[in-house]
Order: C-alpha cells, then sequence, then structure tokens
C-alpha cells in the first residue's frame, strides 16, 4: 500500500512516459516488491533544514512513496542529487533492458528496424523525439548479438577430441 506522501525526482520526460505507461499515470506507484522501492529505501534520508521541493516540468518523475518497514517516511522523503542520478541510472537500465527484449522479439518476427522502434514508440506511448537514439541503440544491441554469436566461447562437446585413457 502507498503513502499519499510525493517524491519529485528530475528524469528525461521518455523515462517519465515509459513509467506512466508501465506502472500507472502519475504519481507513479511501484509494485510492492520491485526493485526500485527497494533503492528508495536504502536511498531516502531526511530533507535538509534549507529544503525546498522542486518541480522540474516535465521532465518531473513523481513517485507515490510505499510504506517501509524500517523508515518512516515522513521524516524520510529526500533524495540528494547524487541519489537521484543513480535512481534515474537504475531506471534507464530497466527502459534498455525493455527496450531490447521488445527489440529482440521483433527481429525474431522478422519486422525490420523502423517497424520494431514503431511498435515500441507507440507501445509506450514515447515522443517521436527519441527515435534517433533507439535507432542508435538498436544498431549497437545488433552488432554486439551478431559479435556474440562470432566469438563464443562455449565449446560444443563434439568439437573437443575424446579423452580416452587408453591413449595415454
Amino acid at each position: 500500500m502507498a503513502s499519499q506522501i510525493i517524491l519529485r525526482v528530475k528524469c528525461e520526460p521518455y523515462l517519465v512516459k515509459f513509467l506512466e505507461t508501465m506502472y500507472g499515470n502519475s504519481p507513479i506507484s511501484f509494485p510492492k516488491k520491485a526493485n526500485f522501492n527497494t533503492i528508495l529505501d536504502v536511498f531516502l534520508d531526511r530533507p535538509p533544514l534549507d529544503y525546498l521541493e522542486q518541480d522540474f516540468g516535465g521532465s518531473t518523475l513523481a513517485i507515490l512513496l510505499p510504506y517501509f518497514e524500517q523508515k518512516d517516511i515522513r521524516s524520510y522523503n529526500y533524495l540528494s542529487e547524487t541519489k537521484q542520478r543513480i535512481f534515474v541510472k537504475e531506471i534507464w537500465k530497466f527502459f534498455k533492458i525493455t527496450y531490447r527484449g521488445e527489440i529482440a522479439k521483433y527481429v525474431v518476427m522478422g519486422l525490420d528496424r523502423q517497424d520494431s522502434i514503431q511498435l515500441f514508440i507507440e507501445k509506450y506511448d514515447l515522443s517521436h523525439d527519441c527515435w534517433d537514439f533507439l535507432e542508435k541503440d538498436f544498431q549497437r544491441y545488433v552488432k554486439m548479438r551478431s559479435k556474440h554469436r562470432l566469438f563464443k566461447t562455449n565449446i560444443n562437446s563434439s568439437d573437443r577430441d575424446p579423452d580416452c585413457p587408453a591413449n595415454s
């Protein structure tokens, strides 16, 4: 169950839109066992005495804080700039994993790059402003996959010489 306390974090608009599609409209309430709640549980601190809550406009990620066992969120409801940056980095990693997973499904289906990216943008209701970096990441992903296949370190058992004690 979530509280009524809202934490505001500066975040890229496409990540905000992505999370809203995944978890519902702002303020976002992450599922009970979500990794993001665990990170918040560790990162939340008491706000400094001179702290004024900021609104970052379209770059504001509003999070409805859950109740934690170890912390009272009425007092612990602040993330420093460094902790915000690290938290957003974790969100970005989740976005990238989700994006590459979706792209992999589309590639297996035989779709081309433009169609794959278009489907992802539509599914997560993203702005077309992020098209360029999604396309670049798609290219990196395809190169990484082909390089991984080319330089596989796993040796099949049929490629090895038989171990025969008689020849020793």
